[in-house]
C-alpha cells in the first residue's frame, strides 16, 4: 500500500473517532473541550470514567494522529523535536515548582510576563502548556490546570518528572555500560537508578531508596496519586468487583500503597464493607492519612506486609496485585505470587492488575470503526478492534504503558509484560490465568488461579 491510502485511511478514521467523541459529548450534554480558556472541563474531573464509545474513540483518535503526524511530518523536524523535548518536559518542571499554575488561577486574561516575574521571582518565561490570550499575558487552560499545587499532578510534575530526567540521563550508560558484567545483570542492583543517585540501593523493595528515606516514600506515592486516574476509574467500573467480593471477608490489596485502588473501590460499592491495603511499615502514615481524607477509616484499614514474606492473611479474601509484578523481575514476581497461592482456598482468590503489553503490529485490513463502535455494549467494556492501518496496541493512545515500560527498566531492571510473559511468571508462581479483563485505561485485570 501506498503512503497515500494510509493517508486517506487514516483521515477517515479520525474523522469517523472524532465525531463519535462528539456525540458522546453531546449525548452527556456536554460542551467541546477547549484549550482557549482557564476553566476546567468536566472530562477534566479526576474521577471521569469516559463512556465505552467514548473512551474507544478517544483511543482511535490519538492514534490516527500520532500516525498521521509521522506521515506528514519532515523526520527531521520529528528527530529535533524529540531531542528538544527534554527542555519542554524540563520547562513543566519549572512551571509547577514555582507555582506559575497557582498564581495564574482562572483569570482568562493571564497576567504579564513583569506581574509573572514579580510573583515568582524568575525572568518572565514562555511554555506550550500555558495559553496566551493575548501578546505577553500568559494564562491557564486544561493541561496547565493539573499542576496547581492543590492538583495531584502538581506532585507528577516536579517529583516524578525530576525522578526520571535524571534517570534518563543515565539510561544509556546503564544499556551501554563499559562492564559486561554490569550490562547483563538483570537485578535492580544495577539501574540506571543507582548510576544517576550514585547509591548501591534498589529503588523499591523492604531496604530500598523509597524505604530508607520516608519523605521520598510520601513524594511517590502522592505523584502516583496523578497516576492513577489513568487507570483507576476503568479499573473500579470494567470488573464485575460486588460479584468476586459477595461473601469474601475483605478485598486485600497487596502492595497497595497510599490505598487508592481500595479508596476507589470503597466509594463505588458501598455494599463490599471490607478493604485492607497492606504494604511496607513505612507506608502507614501516608495510606493512614489518605483513606483519612476519604473519609473511609475503619472500612479501610492499612496492615504492615512484605509481599516477600509469608502472606498472613487466610480466609475467604479477594487477594489483588497492582502496579507491583511489573517492578520485579520474573523469579522476585513468581515469589511474591507463590506467597498468595499458599493461602489461596475454594473462598478465596488473586487478581492482578497490570498492564499488558499489546503487540504493535499494523495491517491494511481492519473492521469499519463505526461498526466497532455501533456493536458496542454499554454496560460491559470490551475493546474495539484495531481499524486499518492502526496498531494492535493503538499506537500513540498506549504511549504511557511503553514509557513506564522503559521507566521500569531504568528504575528496577524489570519491565511491562506482554502476555506470555506474564503467564511465564504466574506459572513460575505455581497458578496459572484464568482470564484477562480490559479496562478503560491502561491495566488489565487478570484473574489468577491455583494450577
Amino acid at each position: 500500500m501506498s503512503s497515500l491510502s494510509e493517508i486517506t485511511s487514516l483521515q477517515k478514521t479520525l474523522n469517523a473517532a472524532l465525531d463519535a467523541f462528539k456525540a458522546e459529548l453531546a449525548a452527556q450534554n456536554l460542551p467541546e473541550p477547549s484549550l482557549n480558556t482557564s476553566k476546567p472541563h468536566p472530562i477534566d474531573e479526576i474521577t471521569y470514567l469516559p463512556t465505552p464509545a467514548m473512551y474507544e474513540a478517544r483511543r482511535v483518535s490519538l492514534a490516527s494522529l500520532g500516525l498521521l503526524k509521522s506521515l506528514v511530518q519532515s523526520p527531521y523536524d520529528a528527530l529535533a523535536a524529540n531531542t528538544w523535548m527534554v527542555l519542554e518536559v524540563a520547562g513543566v518542571r519549572l512551571a509547577a515548582e514555582i507555582g506559575l499554575a497557582t498564581i495564574l488561577g482562572d483569570s482568562e486574561d493571564g497576567l504579564s510576563v513583569d506581574e509573572i516575574a514579580e510573583k515568582t521571582g524568575v525572568d518572565g518565561l514562555k511554555l506550550g502548556w500555558f495559553r496566551e490570550p493575548k501578546q505577553g499575558y500568559f494564562a491557564n487552560n486544561r493541561l496547565s490546570n493539573l499542576i496547581k499545587k492543590d492538583q495531584p499532578g502538581y506532585h507528577l510534575a516536579t517529583y516524578m518528572n525530576d525522578l526520571f530526567n535524571k534517570v534518563s540521563a543515565s539510561f544509556s550508560e546503564m544499556v551501554n555500560h563499559p562492564d559486561p558484567e554490569f550490562r547483563k545483570n538483570t537485578d535492580p542492583f544495577h539501574t540506571a537508578f543507582q548510576l544517576a543517585y550514585k547509591t548501591d540501593v534498589t529503588y523499591f523493595g523492604a531496604d530500598g531508596w523509597l524505604t530508607k528515606d520516608p519523605q521520598e516514600a510520601v513524594k511517590f506515592g502522592l505523584a502516583m496519586g496523578a497516576v492513577g486516574p489513568t487507570s483507576d476509574p476503568g479499573v473500579a467500573a470494567d470488573f464485575p468487583w460486588a460479584a468476586i467480593a459477595k461473601g469474601k471477608d475483605a478485598i486485600v490489596d497487596v502492595g497497595g500503597g497510599q490505598g487508592t485502588l481500595c479508596c476507589s473501590l470503597a466509594a463505588q460499592y458501598p455494599d463490599i464493607k471490607k478493604f485492607i491495603v497492606q504494604d511496607l511499615p513505612e507506608t502507614r502514615e501516608a495510606a493512614e492519612s489518605f483513606i483519612a481524607s476519604k473519609g473511609l477509616t475503619g472500612r479501610v484499614e492499612f496492615e504492615a506486609q512484605d509481599f516477600f514474606k509469608p502472606q498472613q492473611r487466610k480466609g475467604k479474601y479477594v487477594f489483588v496485585m497492582q502496579r507491583v509484578l511489573h517492578d520485579w523481575s520474573t523469579e522476585k514476581g513468581a515469589e511474591m505470587v507463590r506467597h498468595i497461592k499458599d493461602v489461596l482456598n475454594q473462598d478465596s482468590c488473586l487478581l492482578v492488575i497490570d498492564t499488558v503489553i499489546q503487540p504493535a503490529v499494523v495491517s491494511a485490513e481492519g473492521q469499519d470503526l463505526v461498526k466497532s463502535l455501533l456493536s458496542l455494549n454499554k454496560n460491559v467494556y470490551q475493546p474495539v478492534p484495531a481499524p486499518e492501518f492502526i496498531p494492535v496496541d493503538f499506537g500513540e493512545a498506549s504511549r504511557i504503558q511503553h514509557q513506564i515500560n522503559v521507566a521500569l527498566t531504568a528504575l528496577c531492571n524489570s519491565f511491562e509484560r506482554t502476555l506470555p510473559q506474564l503467564q511465564e511468571m504466574i506459572e513460575l508462581g505455581g497458578m496459572k490465568i484464568k482470564k484477562v479483563h480490559a479496562t478503560r485505561g491502561w491495566a488489565s485485570i487478570t484473574e489468577v488461579v491455583p494450577a
